[in-house]
Order: structure tokens, then sequence, then C-alpha cells
């Protein structure tokens, strides 16, 4: 199992490969379908290797047409999306952890 704190970094690492500096995801760099692949494989495996429970992630990936889509462009729009949502929930639960004080 990957721990709460690694899993958050491990989907900020995988959300900054995947978009350019102005956030939009690189088109460019990520032309080809066997690179996309590459990174859907990296992303199922930190959402199913994670400590917390992101099923819910996973069904919705495999449910959703964009991300089987033969469109470069589609799927990797589909897969920021995902990122990013995946790493809302553990930047949102961080920092929840954080604000925290214990009496």
């Amino acid at each position: 199992m990957i721990s709460t704190q690694t899993t958050r970094d491990l989907l900020k690492t995988l959300l900054c490969e995947l978009i350019t500096s102005d956030g939009e995801p690189d088109y460019a760099r990520y032309r080809a379908t066997d690179e996309i692949e590459e990174r859907y494989k990296d992303f199922h495996n930190v959402l199913r290797n994670a400590e917390d429970d992101m099923s819910m992630i996973l069904s919705l990936l495999e449910k959703d047409p964009h991300c089987e889509d033969f469109s470069p462009i589609l799927r990797l729009q589909a897969l920021v999306d995902y990122v990013q949502i995946a790493y809302s929930i553990y930047k949102t639960e961080t920092e929840m952890t954080r604000g925290r004080v214990f009496h």
C-alpha cells in the first residue's frame, strides 16, 4: 500500500508531467497513444495501490468513453481531468489534516 502522503506526491508529479506551465494538457508531448497509455497505467497503479479507497475514480475511468477513445486529444484531456480530481481530493485532505487542532 502507498501512504496518503506518497499518493498525493505521485499524483502531483503525474499531473505536472501531463500539463504545460499554463495548466493545459501537453498535447505536443503526448501525441502518441502509447505514451498516453503508459500514463493511464501509472495512474491506475497509484490508485489501486493507494492506502485510501479510490475505487470511485477507477470506476469512473472504466465507464468514461473518452478514456478509451482513439483520439489522443480526448484521451489525454480525460486523463488530465481525472488526475486533477484525484489530486484535489488528496490536496484537500492534506490541508484539512494540517488545520486540525486537538484540545
